[in-house]
Parts: structure tokens; sequence; C-alpha cells
């Protein structure tokens, strides 16, 4: 039987969050809103993890960034994503800066094993590939490279 929310430990649950995987501050504070621990106790808790050094957002933020452009996405996404999770604007440029990523590359990459080599060449197969370029977070600059390279 599942004990009540009162009865646990908020510095046991953020262990056993960060033990799985790093996270962001503010998605930790999140989980840990959503399992019903009130906020004076999460505070703690992230207080505690803190001193421990589990918790660490430049850590979490180079984790994501090298994980997340390995699957295919493009600093835009991945920047857009970092927010969301609650890291600040000064830590994901710092992040970006200190990537060891090429994104023109990687967008070249992702487009020809999407869509092959040579791309597309009339215009409405041309959007498809920008609009999906797009999607996975490549800005305009390093799309135009990835088509003009890959033209037949």
């Amino acid at each position: 039987m599942a004990k009540e929310p009162q009865d646990r430990d908020p510095v046991a649950a953020a262990v056993g969050l960060l033990s799985r995987r790093d996270h962001s501050r503010e998605e930790l504070k999140r989980k840990l809103r959503s399992r019903g621990f009130v906020v004076s106790d999460i505070d703690k808790a992230i207080e505690r993890v803190d001193e421990w050094g589990y918790l660490n957002d430049a850590r979490f933020a180079e984790g994501f960034v090298r994980y997340r452009s390995g699957r295919g996405l493009g600093p835009i996404r991945l920047a857009n994503e970092l927010r969301e999770r609650g890291v600040s604007s000064d830590l994901i440029r710092q992040t970006f800066a200190e990537a060891e990523q090429d994104w023109f590359a990687l967008c070249l990459e992702v487009c020809e094993r999407k869509f092959g080599n040579p791309v597309p060449t009339d215009f409405k197969a041309r959007a498809k590939v920008q609009r999906y370029l797009a999607y996975r977070g490549f800005d305009m600059e390093q799309i135009r490279y990835a088509l003009e390279s890959l033209r037949g």
C-alpha cells in the first residue's frame, strides 16, 4: 500500500529521481510537487541535494544537449526544451557556446538520412524538407547549407 505524501521523505524522493537521471532544478520541483509534497519541504529537499552535489543545472543542460542533439535535434528546439525545463537563458547560451557540436553538419546529416541525396528540387518537396528541418530545431542558415550541399 502506498504511503501518503506527508509520511514520505522529500529528500529521499529527490535523490531517487536524481539517481535515475539528471534533472533541472525546476523540473525536480515540479516532479516533487506532483507527488504531493508541500513547497517548503520541496525547497529544503532541493537545497539538501544541491549541497550534496546531486543537482546541477549546468551538468543537466550539457547532458541534455549532448543526448538530444545525438537524436538529430537542432539548437533552436533544444534551447526551447531547456527553457521549458526551467534552465536560465544565460546557462543555455553558455551550454551552446561550450557544446562541441557542428550544427550545420548535424542538419546535413538529418536531412540526408530523412530525404536522401540529392534532396528533391521541386518547390513543394523542398518546402516539406525545410519544414521538417525547422521542426527539428535548425535555423534557416543551417537548412540552406544542408539543401545546397545535397542539391543534385
